[in-house]
């Protein structure tokens, strides 16, 4: 776990972020586009590599904001659990958060009749088990947030079929139904939950493939649409968003 003491904000009600897979592509776009209004930001992340150029990122362009991070692959859930609870109740009094970012997504190709069952296993448990996972180990902190909000990445495959990529879909599906259930437990407590699906968006997972430029979301309008959920009124949580490229999804 790496820190660093910032300095408090001024002029601005500063909030405390997490955010799983924030280093690279969409929760990158996201950290970027959240980091102005932040005191506090911890993510987590599987590559220390990563890690370590997102601290040097923070520290340079928002000294303001403390930083940790956390290195674990969200495939060993039992280990997801363990280091969350210890970061949780690292702090006096129990740790706070505003905003939590469940975004960490894997896939593998191929047809859900050929590819190895191990496979499968590890998508779901990247894709859909860290999630509930994490939120379990991280609600109470956001028990003592302000206006707190829970932010999870889905995509369109949550809506209709990927081919190329069904696994990685199934676990989609289940994110989804996992979004509603939670935003229906937890709104009496005020915590509003967000599932949030775009569709083919510029990352590692299209990363070969020879596309013309607009064919694909930016990460940044994922990074904007998430903020801009944050300026909404305390009463107000917008339940699902669904971004796509202006000519439509590639499925194929």
């Amino acid at each position: 776990m790496m820190s660093r003491r910032g300095y408090q904000m001024t002029g601005t009600v500063a909030m405390r972020a997490f955010v799983t897979g924030g280093t690279r592509g969409i929760g990158r776009a996201i950290v970027e586009a959240i980091l102005p209004r932040l005191d506090e930001l911890t993510v987590l992340a599987a590559h220390g590599s990563h890690i370590r150029e997102l601290s040097r990122f923070v520290v340079g362009r928002y000294p303001q904001c403390r930083f940790d991070a956390i290195a674990h692959d969200l495939a060993d859930l039992q280990g997801l659990a363990d280091k969350l609870s210890v970061w949780r109740d690292s702090a006096a009094g129990g740790r706070a958060l505003d905003v939590l970012v469940l975004n960490a997504g894997t896939y593998t190709d191929g047809s859900l009749l050929e590819i190895k069952v191990v496979d499968y296993i590890h998508d779901l448990n990247v894709n859909l088990n860290s999630y509930l996972v994490a939120a379990r180990e991280l609600i109470p902190c956001l028990r003592r947030g302000k206006r707190p909000r829970i932010f999870m990445t889905g995509s369109t495959a949550a809506y209709e079929p990927y081919p190329m990529v069904p696994s990685y879909g199934v676990a989609k599906v289940g994110l989804r139904g996992l979004a509603v259930n939670l935003r229906r437990e937890l709104a009496a407590e005020r915590i509003g939950v967000t599932f949030i699906s775009p569709g083919g968006t510029l990352t590692d997972m299209w990363e070969g493939e020879e596309l013309p430029p607009d064919r694909l979301l930016r990460p940044s309008d994922i990074g904007t649409l998430l903020s801009a959920c944050l300026d909404l009124s305390e009463q107000a949580v917008v339940e699902e968003i669904i971004v796509r490229p202006m000519e439509g999804d590639i499925h194929e």
